[in-house]
């Protein structure tokens, strides 16, 4: 209980969550409206913040790696008592009763605490209408993709991300420098490519962690920390160095020079450690918004987001709904009503060890009709058969190279 905070409304005592449209904090139940200042001032929420000298570069040996992703937590809802059961590494979690957010301050604390967020600016209903423009754009698609209740599974999602900057110089010619290149540190609610499809953020618009800005919003906090997020970057770095110094090395080389052994250099560089040649580094800990939207259709998951911030969208494939599929309903019936009619027709004329025998044998055909056009659905239905989308193929995943400068 202790680990969990809620906003309350200083009018009714009602929950209240960041408004969007308002930039404010708002009360659903008495339309109270507050201005984050006075939320800070007059609303205690009990945090324990970084020291102001903390370095995520010098502390990430020394700061807590997350637990294990797929671990549970439980708690109990502070507004109505009911038990929230959410996965270990959510920073806020809806209660299935009263449908209220509430936050889970120990995911947001010390060490671990974001050092900046993005609020939302862009309102669900713009991702919604976008959403609806770009499937209109299709003919005969799936339900569960036009329902009315396609709006209800539309969530705002705080994601957290590493922002980097280093160089990476070894004892060579020229060296790369990666600017501001943000890490998803956590794939869990999404995956890279998505995520990447979204950018850029303008983090120049951030503004200083408060708790206040994730309230009545899904938040997570990281499952790659700080020093395995480096790693991962500076390996990336190290490998694109070594394949582009040993092109130009070749490149630069005059016939009478003998065959430049790229090989024996890039191992050289492989066997002494990152440490000794990355520079500068920099990194911050930062919440940034996206719309999610994930629909499921025949066991596959299609995924259309938002960028929260700047209103950027990315959308997925949109599967056709098999007309074929759609026939195979029929063939049982026509197929039952025909055996019906001869089992008739055979009654009126013939014996009764006959009628018994034909009685029998449209059982068994009646089961075969039955799980064979069941299979044929199946099969169908599994067919994986999309719309050509223009947007989806053209959309840009961002890369590593984006954010790369070289000297």
């Amino acid at each position: 209980m202790s680990d969990l905070n809620e906003y309350k409304c200083p009018a009714c005592g009602a929950p209240i969550h960041y408004d969007i449209t308002k930039e404010s904090m708002t009360c659903h139940f008495c339309n109270s409206t507050f201005d984050l200042e006075y939320i800070k001032s007059h609303i205690i929420i009990p945090v324990d913040e970084k020291l102001s000298d903390f370095d995520w570069v010098e502390r990430s040996r020394y700061v807590w790696e997350p637990y294990e992703p797929d671990g549970l937590e439980e708690f109990t809802c502070p507004s109505c008592g009911g038990t929230i059961v959410t996965k270990a590494f959510y920073a806020t979690a809806k209660c299935p009763f009263c449908r209220n957010y509430v936050i889970i301050s120990s995911d947001l604390d010390g060490d671990i605490r974001p050092d900046k967020v993005i609020p939302f600016k862009v309102p669900s209903n713009v991702f919604l209408e976008k959403y609806t423009e770009y499937i209109s754009e299709f003919k005969n698609v799936p339900r569960e993709f036009r329902s009315k209740d396609v709006q209800k599974k539309i969530v705002g999602c705080f994601i957290p991300v590493w922002r980097y900057s280093c160089t990476y110089r070894p004892e060579e010619q020229f060296d790369i420098s990666v600017n501001h290149y943000p890490i998803l540190a956590n794939d869990a609610d999404i995956c890279e490519e998505v995520f990447y499809s979204l950018l850029p953020f303008e983090y120049s618009d951030s503004e200083d962690f408060s708790e206040s800005y994730i309230a009545g919003f899904s938040a997570s906090r990281y499952i790659i920390g700080a020093e395995n997020a480096m790693k991962s970057t500076d390996s990336v770095l190290q490998a694109i160095y070594n394949e582009e110094s040993g092109v130009k090395a070749i490149s630069n080389k005059t016939e009478a020079e003998k065959p430049l052994d790229t090989g024996r250099k890039m191992d050289r560089l492989l066997k002494v450690g990152l440490n000794k040649y990355i520079q500068n580094r920099k990194l911050s800990y930062y919440l940034v918004p996206v719309w999610l939207l994930d629909i499921t259709y025949n066991g596959e998951k299609f995924t259309y987001a938002m960028n929260g911030q700047t209103g950027k969208m990315r959308v997925d494939n949109v599967p056709k709904k098999s007309k074929a599929a759609v026939w195979t309903w029929l063939i049982y019936p026509l197929l039952q009503a025909l055996l019906i009619a001869c089992a008739y027709l055979a009654v009126k004329r013939m014996g009764m060890g006959v009628i018994i025998l034909i009685l029998v044998l449209a059982f068994f055909i009646s089961v075969f009709n039955y799980y064979f056009t069941k299979s044929m659905r199946k099969k169908l239905s599994e067919k994986r058969v999309y719309f050509k989308s223009g947007r989806f193929e053209e959309q840009k995943v961002w890369s590593i190279n984006d954010f790369m400068i070289r000297h």
